[in-house]
């Protein structure tokens, strides 16, 4: 069976100094299931990329040259790819001139003409390539293997705490649809018509389950605490502490147009624990002194936030994950600048040349542009670096950037999304600096935003 797959051309914008992805890190779900048993389950952040494979070589997948083109954002593709460099397996697919058709994984190889891998988003096969769908945060991912022999995937629901000598009550169903499914084996019991069925567990643990069926996608994992009676759930046997991951764009208007910092995260617990349930999320100002930590979401079962930000301000950024024992991680740190909009009253224009525009792609949707020579824009700050945010035009000027009396020239002719074109000075002793932009003439030019580190 043929599934069109389409390659996204996502322009991967040359940032002087630091850069920021092209699209903003989302956390999703990812399993891949093999021909007899999962190969990996876990959370994994991913963003739409340039991916490499051995046999289709190197060709980005975000999703922008879809029909109609979409994103650019984080694909099941990149998501495969970067559950491969969690996960410490390889993977490989041939490149169609227009999407990779994943053909091996972990070792697994497709079997023509009837046994290839297929993937499915929140229980649907997808009908476009693994480049041509944007996934959001939350998202279920599977791989499969022989796919395209399955009529769906199954979905196995049950309480996930229980005690020793107890019925558990289960039950299965098509992860799409929710219809029942019957006959389907989950541990040493069979579902009856409802898709239900009963286990018991005669000793303590974390128990693993997942429901088989044959024409149907393995189930992902429900894991069950089982404690004695009278003893707290999930405690008798967990006493390892999860672990957390943590992504921020490094300017926070790369991954939204308003005043907050896009922050997703993801935990992870060893195979015998009790799994994360809940994180604690804090942001601070590390440009105040002995700025306190204040709470952005407390006790979420979410990955993902926004934290209000204040205009040309730095933030760093925690979180910590706790499991269903109550053992926390250690806290993931980032480190995110704010900043200053072009119409900050920071940020001085010269009287002539400049223009507002309204932009609904812009950070806080205007631009100021200039389109002839003789244009400045000045910002004097205190920090160690300061960045333009622009963007590339279609027949684009120069801006001449002077900082400290150091002066380089930038062309910004080409083809540009808002937001994407970061020029960076170099890194400054701390102390107050004069950054002035100068326009050069040869085309229009944008000034979006300026951010300054601490």
């Amino acid at each position: 069976m043929t599934i069109r797959r389409l390659l996204l051309l996502a322009s991967l914008l040359a940032l002087i100094l630091p850069a920021a992805a092209v699209a903003a890190p989302t956390a999703v779900d990812v399993r891949i299931e093999g021909k007899a048993s999962t190969i990996f389950f876990d959370s994994v952040i991913t963003d739409g990329k340039p991916i490499t494979t051995a046999t289709g070589g190197t060709h980005p997948c975000d999703g922008s040259t879809a029909s109609p083109p979409i994103g650019p954002g984080p694909t099941p593709n990149s998501a495969l790819d970067d559950a491969a460099l969690e996960g410490g397996f390889s993977w490989d697919g041939a490149w169609f001139g227009t999407d990779f058709f994943a053909s091996q994984i972990a070792g697994e190889s497709e079997t023509p003409p009837n046994e290839f891998w297929g993937v499915f988003v929140n229980g649907t096969m997808l009908d476009v390539g693994g480049c041509q769908h944007i996934l959001k945060a939350g998202d279920e991912v599977l791989w499969a293997y022989d796919a395209f022999s399955k009529t769906g995937a199954l979905k196995l629901a049950g309480p996930d705490t229980t005690q020793t000598d107890r019925p558990v009550q289960l039950r299965v169903t098509d992860t799409a649809t929710g219809a029942p499914i019957a006959d389907a084996t989950v541990g040493s019991t069979t579902t009856a018509g409802a898709g239900t069925a009963s286990l018991v567990f005669d000793k303590p643990g974390v128990y693993r389950l997942k429901a088989e069926k044959p024409g149907l996608v393995r189930s992902r994992e429900l894991r069950v605490c089982v404690d004695p009676p009278l003893v707290e759930s999930c405690t008798s046997t967990d006493r390892t502490a999860p672990t957390v991951q943590i992504q921020a764009p490094e300017i926070a208007s790369s991954a939204g147009r308003f005043g907050f910092i896009r922050v997703s995260w993801l935990g992870t617990d060893e195979p015998s624990g009790s799994g994360v349930r809940r994180y604690r999320v804090e942001k601070r100002r590390v440009d105040v002194p002995n700025a306190p930590w204040r709470a952005v979401a407390i006790d979420t079962p979410r990955t993902v936030a926004h934290a209000a930000a204040k205009e040309g301000s730095a933030y760093e950024l925690r979180v910590q994950a706790i499991d269903r024992a109550g053992n926390a991680s250690a806290p993931a740190v980032a480190r995110s600048l704010m900043p200053i909009d072009n119409l900050g009253h920071q940020l001085r224009f010269s009287k002539r040349g400049w223009t507002t525009l309204k932009r609904q792609g812009a950070f806080q949707q205007s631009v100021s542009r200039a389109t002839r020579a003789g244009a400045t824009a000045t910002l004097r700050f205190t920090g160690t670096q300061a960045t333009v945010v622009t963007r590339k035009l279609r027949g684009g000027g120069r801006l001449r950037i002077t900082l400290d009396g150091q002066s380089k020239v930038v062309a910004l002719r080409g083809r540009g999304r808002f937001r994407r074109k970061l020029v960076a000075s170099a890194p400054l002793e701390r102390g107050t600096h004069t950054l002035r932009v100068a326009t050069l003439g040869r085309g229009p030019v944008e000034i979006d935003a300026i951010a300054v580190a601490p």
